[in-house]
């Protein structure tokens, strides 16, 4: 179960490196990226064959390779698009407000879909290396 502490720390380690000095936001916003970032190490280090040598009964190589992917990924991505003050063009009776407010709880839902797959290949791992399965 090292791994896990493994894990938190190369997702601590990354969710920071990204706060510090490429500019992303800190705060509330950072939880959910960390939560994301954790499971995601996690998921990947523990499916990937080992590699490098153990340290403390771990292969830390894996989890690293998996850190440094997804912060690459992260960077690479376009930012998001600042908020505009645009002149409402819309006609009386327009859905826009409700169409936002979808597309926000739809986004939400598929992240904790995302969050709860990356647990269960986890867990899946885990009890199929013990034998449980």
């Amino acid at each position: 179960m090292l791994e896990i502490l493994v894990a938190l720390f190369l997702a601590f380690i990354v969710v920071w490196g990204l706060t510090a000095f490429a500019g992303e936001g800190g705060g509330v916003v950072a939880w959910p990226v960390f939560l994301l970032f954790f499971f995601a190490i996690l998921a990947g280090g523990v499916w990937m064959t080992p590699v490098g040598p153990p340290l403390v009964g771990v292969y830390f190589v894996p989890f690293l390779f998996m850190a440094i992917f997804i912060a690459l990924f992260w960077a690479a991505a376009p930012p998001p698009p600042k908020g505009r003050r645009r002149t409402d063009l819309s006609p009386p009776g327009s859905t826009l407000q409700e169409d936002t407010q979808v597309r926000a709880t739809g986004l939400g839902t598929l992240f904790w879909l995302l969050l709860v797959g990356l647990a269960m290949v986890t867990l899946f791992r885990y009890a199929a290396s013990t034998g449980a399965l």
